[in-house]
């Protein structure tokens, strides 16, 4: 027997409103120990803070894509004397069914005392490879061949990043796959496509963007 449409769609319904119900639970229960970690060792914690992106979208792509943009989870503080913001950015594109909803998270420093040429390094893939092939841009070093497989490097200064990719940028690079960074001006960000960690993973994920940040930071 086919079931009324009203009662299909009573079910749907139902479960579209448990879903967001879930979704607003899970995330009440990250801030809530987002705030706890952050009063234990002294950051601090904004769960909402609009337009937060805007200072930085000369320098970041994502921030300038999409709508429906939110910036979340602020955390700021110091790691190892470095002052940091880590961030959690959410966006969507798209409309109806192709409608779709992006994480980025991340970390990011501000120095005056340092002018990054504006750079792009992801990991390369399959579609990068495929750019390269039809023309795209990415920066290679045939000194080192496994920074080069390893990553796309990409940025409007050629000249400027491969004097700021040093040989030992590039090796820690190559030893630390899949990192994503973003530099320009006095900006460094450290990214992912993703949410921020849980609240028990952030100490060690912040220990991993430090040891990005010092390879750019000391000459």
């Amino acid at each position: 027997m086919i079931a009324p449409v009203w009662l299909i769609g009573g079910g749907l319904t139902g479960l579209m409103g448990a879903i967001a119900l879930y979704q607003h639970v899970r995330q009440r229960k990250r801030r809530e120990a987002l705030t706890e970690y952050c009063q234990i060792r002294g950051f601090a914690f904004e769960p909402k803070r609009p337009g937060g992106e805007r200072r930085f979208r000369d320098v970041f792509e994502p921030f300038q894509q999409g709508q429906d943009n939110s910036w979340r989870n602020t955390i700021s503080g110091a790691k190892n004397g470095a002052p940091f913001i880590a961030f959690e950015y959410v966006w969507t594109t798209g409309s109806g069914r192709s409608r779709r909803t992006h994480h980025r998270s991340g970390l990011i420093w501000e120095s005056d005392a340092v002018s990054f040429p504006k750079f792009a390094l992801a990991p390369e893939g399959w579609f990068s490879r495929l750019g390269e092939f039809f023309g795209l841009q990415d920066i290679d070093f045939t000194d080192a061949p496994e920074f080069s497989q390893a990553y796309r490097l990409t940025g409007p200064n050629e000249s400027a990043i491969r004097q700021l990719f040093t040989p030992e940028i590039r090796q820690f690079l190559a030893a630390t796959p899949d990192q994503h960074v973003t530099g320009g001006g006095r900006f460094l960000i450290w990214w992912f496509d993703s949410e921020l960690p849980a609240a028990d993973e952030l100490d060690e994920w912040l220990e991993r963007g430090d040891h990005v940040r010092r390879r750019f930071f000391t000459k």
